[in-house]
């Protein structure tokens, strides 16, 4: 199979995988014939990709840090609690409902993560546009266990870790929707009432049957940053709490690799290198370090142009080897089909490398 923008799918192409909405609903099952109206549906909604049969690629698996399943019984948890919070208006008591609800997805999702503890991952988590409030979430909540488990942090600390992750944004619903979804820049204005919003979330917390105090430092700090640059407080290096640190990352890097309303997504790669950058003045580079080594830069079904001008798709990633992973060529010089795909694993040659990597709204779908 293979990951086609809804912009490049065609009438004819078959669904590989279900396309799921936000909360879990099928929107369109596997096994199904893309039809003109099928396109349109999916536009509407606010899809931007799906997946698609290839006979080429059969035997590629699009491995993901967490099942469908599990996120989307997460993304529909963090969503009723912030309707509830919502709804609650200044009593705010909505979350204190949820407590067993958000200790069994702790616990799922400490499960899955800690089952690949020492593979490179992926985040292949295909969004609505409608629903990114939650994946973020959800996602930030998954690559913070991640890394926290790799820094071999006890199970303890991985559910007040997990727990602060998946609730860091509850303080948004706060803030008005004309401003989160705006698509040019904020005003003055705007923007300081965005920075209220790690305040209200612990403000919130603070008010319900859950709270501990190291779940709420990470809702409150999760935007104070390494060198001091962040908010509310300023914190630089060590004054800001470990648990935080780690989800700073988790979160920022999420937010570069999603499409938002002012901009397209950064490649996985590309977002590794802004972060790396960014080590020792805006983040914890011990943190940095573990996890960039966790990720695999180019995932499977990634679309790489080799230095020899072929190209293909990523088709597994090793341990080790970050940067080079096993490529299906399916194309010469400028995407001419090659007539015999092979597959080479650029942690066992020399002399090949990736040099660019094809935009996927461009990239050629036969």
């Amino acid at each position: 199979m293979r990951k086609v923008t809804v912009e490049q799918l065609e009438p004819g192409m078959m669904t590989k995988k279900p396309v799921l909405g936000f909360l879990g609903q099928v929107m369109l099952n596997a096994g199904i014939e893309i039809k003109p109206k099928h396109i349109y549906y999916l536009k509407q909604l606010g899809v931007n990709a799906i997946y698609v049969h290839d006979p080429r690629l059969e035997d590629l698996e699009v491995s993901d840090l967490a099942t469908d399943e599990l996120r989307s019984e997460s993304r529909a948890l963090i969503a009723q609690i912030m309707k509830d919070i919502d709804s609650a208006g200044e009593a705010k008591k909505g979350l204190a409902f949820k407590e067993k609800e958000i200790q069994d997805i702790i616990a799922k999702i400490i499960t899955q993560v800690t089952r690949v503890k020492d593979i490179p991952v992926q985040i292949s988590d295909i969004r609505t546009q409608d629903g990114y409030v939650f994946s973020h979430s959800v996602n930030c909540c998954l690559l913070a266990t991640l890394i926290g488990a790799r820094m071999n942090y006890e199970t303890g600390a991985l559910k007040i870790l997990a727990a602060g992750a998946l609730l860091h944004d509850i303080g948004l619903v706060a803030v008005p929707q004309a401003i989160l979804r705006k698509p040019g820049a904020l005003t003055d204005e705007e923007y300081n009432a965005v920075k209220q919003h790690p305040a209200e979330g612990y403000e919130i917390f603070r008010r319900s049957k859950l709270f501990s105090e190291r779940i709420g430092e990470i809702i409150l700090r999760h935007h104070e940053r390494y060198g001091g640059q962040g908010y509310p407080g300023g914190l630089r290096e060590k004054e800001i709490p470990s648990l935080a640190r780690i989800v700073m990352v988790a979160e920022v890097f999420d937010a570069l690799t999603s499409d938002k309303v002012y901009r397209r997504a950064y490649p996985v790669h590309k977002a590794m290198e802004m972060l790396r950058g960014w080590s020792g003045e805006l983040f914890d580079p011990e943190v940095i370090d573990i996890f960039l080594e966790s990720l695999a830069a180019y995932p499977v079904g990634s679309h790489v142009i080799l230095n020899s001008g072929e190209s293909g798709l990523v088709v597994a990633n090793k341990p080790g080897y970050t940067y080079r992973p096993l490529v299906r060529l399916l194309y010469k010089k400028d995407y001419d089909p090659h007539p015999a795909p092979y597959d080479l694993d650029l942690s066992r040659v020399t002399g090949m490398e990736i040099t660019g990597l094809v935009d996927e709204y461009e990239a050629p779908t036969c």
